[in-house]
């Protein structure tokens, strides 16, 4: 039978262990720097006051492999969002994650994306519904 008491009070102990262990590892939230996708993308972060500005170095879609596009967002605590705006190439992306760490202790940022790419006038009755795609990304920080 189910113990909600049992349930919460285990539930509380993981939570404070686990916030042990990010204490006991230094957790700051700094997010400045380059972080690669597992697509082999880059994105390049400057945070000031909560905003992020940056570019984003592509490897996949119509762009060049390494074409560069600037990107904007915020962070909040532990919290990113960013958008890119791949102009002359007719769509735009934002990501939205949280900082976490592996079991190696090391920081990733797990992101789910969501992008629109333009649907000609006459064509968007029928096809607007395919010109956003969804997905996830996970970014680890760029090896120096």
């Amino acid at each position: 039978m189910f113990n909600m008491r049992y349930f919460l009070t285990s539930l509380f102990v993981f939570l404070c262990a686990a916030c042990a262990q990010a204490d006991d590892i230094g957790l700051t939230v700094d997010f400045n720097g380059a972080w690669n996708n597992d697509m082999g993308s880059q994105a390049v972060f400057t945070v000031t006051d909560g905003e992020v500005r940056g570019t984003y170095n592509t490897n996949v879609g119509e762009p060049e492999k390494g074409q560069s596009f600037p990107l904007i967002g915020f962070v909040q605590d532990d919290q990113i969002t960013f958008t890119v705006n791949f102009k002359g190439f007719g769509s735009m992306t934002a990501w939205v994650g949280q900082l976490t760490f592996d079991a190696e202790s090391e920081p990733y940022i797990r992101t789910l994306w969501h992008l629109t790419k333009d649907v000609e006038d006459t064509k968007e009755s029928d096809d607007i519904w395919g010109s956003i795609r969804t997905g996830a990304s996970e970014f680890r920080r760029a090896r120096k």
